[in-house]
């Protein structure tokens, strides 16, 4: 004999609450999903407008006249919007990084002489340079008995130096750039990379 028809109703309806609920959990959980997803979302975007209000930028800045006198100057500006730490900068002239300002003025400059810096560099190696700040790191007066030196090295700052440095911003979120408009064509396309790497020939002063 078969079920009663009163149990076969109660087996329906249990069967229907059942299904109603696995419609009910598969619903909460596509709803909590889309949820999460739209929060992640959110935290990126977030974290993506904090990072591009502290990104910094360096670029190179140098002239040949500060105030009304003849000095050769060269400055690390920092034109972004968030400070930027400074791991590594060198300083090339046809290919070659030099240590610091003596050296780069025999080499290119002064071979057989002995040049006279004026003091008031700055090192930039460690520093933190905050938004619209400068560091620099060169500066040579001129002086009647270095005119023909100054007058040389005044050709080579415009044409013939490269620069190279690797900074971070307070995310550590880190950038290798080339800084400089004369050898480097777009110095808006700076590298991302996870860690800066250590110069052989780091410029120190």
């Amino acid at each position: 004999m078969g079920e009663p028809l009163g149990s076969q109703s109660r087996h329906w309806i249990e069967y229907a609450g059942a299904f109603v609920a696995l419609v009910v959990s598969v619903i909460s959980l596509w709803v909590a999903i889309a949820t999460e997803r739209a929060n992640q979302k959110m935290v990126d975007a977030n974290y993506r407008m904090v990072a591009a209000a502290s990104w910094p930028f360096l670029q190179i800045d140098s002239g040949n006249d500060d105030s009304g006198k003849r000095r050769i100057t060269l400055e690390l500006q920092n034109a972004g919007v968030g400070p930027a730490k400074i791991q590594s900068f060198e300083v090339f002239w046809r290919g070659k990084a030099y240590a610091s300002a003596g050296a780069l003025l025999r080499a290119c400059c002064a071979p057989d002489k002995k040049v006279r810096l004026q003091t008031g560099t700055l090192p930039v190696l460690g520093v933190v340079l905050r938004p619209g700040d400068q560091r620099q790191f060169f500066r040579f007066d001129l002086t009647p008995d270095n005119a023909d030196v100054w007058k040389a090295f005044d050709q080579v700052r415009q044409h013939e130096l490269a620069y190279r440095a690797c900074y971070c911003s307070v995310f550590d979120e880190c950038w290798i750039s080339a800084l400089n408009t004369q050898q480097a064509q777009h110095t808006l396309q700076v590298q991302p990379v996870k860690a800066c790497p250590t110069p052989t020939t780091p410029y120190e002063h």
